[in-house]
């Protein structure tokens, strides 16, 4: 008994010895305390302290969050996205929703400036979702801001409306002038693009102000730089000389990176006041710079002072490499997709109903759902059994009657093939008369549709041979005719339990809310919402989920789209829910389609759509 003690006390001590720590490194914590007032000393911190092991995932990661985020406040640019996708990866499976809020921000960051600018505008609208429920009004002002100035640089002035809207309230909330002189510029940058010069010029003159009472020399450059453009589209060219001039004075003394914009806005300004040598002199200058837009507008109003000095030769070179840079940005903007993805999430959170209500409202959910369930099992049953008894009845007759019976098995067969052909003919030409798909992927539905079509003729064509040869089968088997006639019972019971639960499966969707919603009702799904869904999938189709899971090891998003396509929902209806483009769900069907294969004995063809084959399965 001494000795089990012992062995329970040193056990007891090892368990504690090895127990994770939570706290972060010393170098961690001091780093990240001085993360928002001085960034570059904690990217000193960071560069400089030995790395933790990838081994301790918490340290690691954060380490990896921090170094990003250090990175980012520097003004470095994103080349790889390989540290924050391992601090993501981490992050979005803690408890933590400001470190998960963060690291999806960054993530959007990265992606950024990597210009993938469809990626960028899920990872800002997902870290929005999670930070709404935090305090933390700093991280919510950063991505509504980031959100905003990416959708105002590709012209989408109502999305980005709304989000510098957002931006606003937040920087009031932190009582922070610099982010609300931020905050107006970017205000009024929006109103400009919307033509309402006033109110930008209203809001850019808040903006000095604020940043003038404030002395945020950063704020104030960005208002004089914003408002000197306002002035030069109204042909006030004094006013943004003055407004650019002051903003040379700062950015000169303090060597910012936005000093090459203001020397295009100067060049710009001197180039319609008609002094050539000294919009020459800016503009070369502004072309020292790394901001692909700057150097597209600089080299493009050096084509037009050339041009306008008869110097043709050096015009048309400036007109060659501005056509380069502007083809760049084009690839860059895809203001198509961005337009498309979902970017208004739920502005209103669902209030705590009572308690008593909620629970007698989810208790008749479920008694629904298990009555629904119960009927569909019992039919599932029945249907299995009479399959079994006609396989029975095959083995035991003779030679002729096997022959009738595999005949009278393939007429069937055929029939409820030409049944399904059918019904997904009648799915695929609703999609196509919507003209809700991109054009590549509806003709590939028409395509479908015309297979669908020979494949049915071919089967009633077999169907005209195998009747004829029954006939003749008919006729040695009078006898056996009251055996056959029940057999035909039997199989027309088949096909009408098949109908019927084809049937109860869309009265359970249908009285599924979480389901039925997702028709009538499309709106972006948050991640939260669905478990909630595959348990209701399961419920419709028994362990679907498992199922998919099992025969082909799909990933949480190959779910989704599995999902989505067994309710029979279109490219743009699955856009809306998934908030990418209707092309990315194309995409993503054909990468499903493509790692369903992987799995298949006989792979799908080209004519077989990955929607015909799970609509089965």
């Amino acid at each position: 008994m001494r000795y089990l003690s012992y062995i329970i006390f040193c056990l007891f001590s090892f368990a504690m010895c090895t127990e994770q720590p939570k706290e972060l490194l010393p170098e961690l914590s001091y780093a990240e305390s001085l993360m928002q007032r001085c960034p570059s000393s904690a990217l000193v911190v960071l560069d400089s302290m030995e790395v933790p092991s990838p081994s301790d995932k918490f340290q690691y990661a954060t380490w990896c969050l921090l170094i990003t985020q250090a990175r980012d406040k520097n003004y470095v640019k994103h080349t790889s996205d390989s540290l924050i996708n391992i601090a993501l990866t981490y992050f979005e499976k803690q408890d933590d929703p400001v470190r998960k809020a963060t690291a999806l921000y960054y993530e959007g960051r990265v992606n950024h400036d990597m210009n993938n600018a469809e990626e960028a505008t899920d990872y800002y609208l997902r870290a929005r979702d999670v930070a709404k429920n935090t305090t933390d009004y700093t991280l919510l002002y950063l991505i509504n801001s980031q959100l905003g100035t990416l959708y105002a640089y590709r012209g989408l002035t109502d999305l980005a409306l709304e989000a510098y809207k957002n931006a606003y309230d937040y920087s009031n909330q932190l009582k922070d002038s610099a982010l609300i002189s931020y905050s107006y510029s970017y205000l009024g940058r929006v109103s400009a693009l919307g033509n309402d010069l006033p109110k930008g010029l209203d809001y850019y003159k808040k903006a000095i102000s604020v940043a003038e009472q404030s002395e945020s020399l950063k704020a104030l450059t960005l208002a004089y730089g914003e408002i000197s453009t306002v002035y030069r589209v109204l042909s006030i060219l004094d006013s943004s000389m003055y407004y650019l001039k002051k903003s040379k004075e700062i950015e000169e003394i303090r060597n910012t990176f936005a000093l090459s914009q203001t020397y295009l806005g100067i060049g710009e300004t001197y180039y319609f006041m008609g002094q050539s040598d000294s919009a020459y002199f800016y503009l070369e200058k502004a072309l020292n710079t790394t901001n692909i837009y700057t150097k597209c507008n600089a080299i493009q109003i050096l084509y037009y002072l050339y041009r306008d000095l008869g110097k043709y030769e050096d015009a048309i070179k400036y007109n060659e490499q501005y056509w380069t840079y502007n083809d760049s940005i084009e690839n860059i903007n895809r203001c198509t997709k961005i337009a498309e993805i979902q970017a208004k999430y739920d502005k209103e959170k669902l209030q705590n109903k009572n308690n008593q209500l909620e629970i007698a409202k989810r208790s008749n959910e479920i008694l629904g759902w298990s009555v629904l369930s119960i009927l569909l099992f019992l039919i599932i049953i029945i249907v299995y059994v009479y399959r079994r008894k006609l396989v029975n009845r095959i083995h035991e007759i003779e030679y002729i009657k096997k022959e009738l019976d595999s005949h009278m098995t393939r007429i069937n067969e055929n029939n409820a093939i030409i049944s399904q052909n059918q019904h997904q003919i009648e799915s695929l030409s609703l999609q196509v008369q919507n003209n809700s798909d991109l054009e590549a992927d509806l003709n590939n539905k028409i395509l479908e549709i015309e297979q669908l079509h020979k494949d049915s003729a071919s089967l009633q064509s077999q169907n005209r041979r195998l009747e004829g040869d029954i006939e003749k089968f008919k006729t040695d088997l009078w006898e056996k005719g009251r055996e056959l006639e029940t057999y035909g019972h039997v199989v027309l019971e088949n096909t009408e339990l098949h109908d019927r639960e084809k049937y109860l499966c869309i009265q359970l969707i249908n009285h599924i809310e979480i389901l039925n919603s997702l028709k009538s009702d499309p709106k972006y799904i948050e991640e939260s919402r669905w478990p909630e869904i595959f348990d209701s999938m399961n419920i419709v189709y028994p362990n679907l989920i498992d199922r998919l899971k099992k025969d082909f090891s799909l990933t949480d998003s190959d779910l989704w789209i599995c999902c989505l396509i067994k309710l029979q929902l279109n490219n743009s209806t699955m856009a809306r829910l998934t908030a990418v483009a209707p092309s990315s769900v194309t995409k993503r069907k054909q990468r499903l389609k493509e790692r369903i294969n992987q799995y298949l004995k006989t792979p799908l063809e080209g004519e077989m759509s990955i929607e015909a084959y799970l609509w089965k399965y």
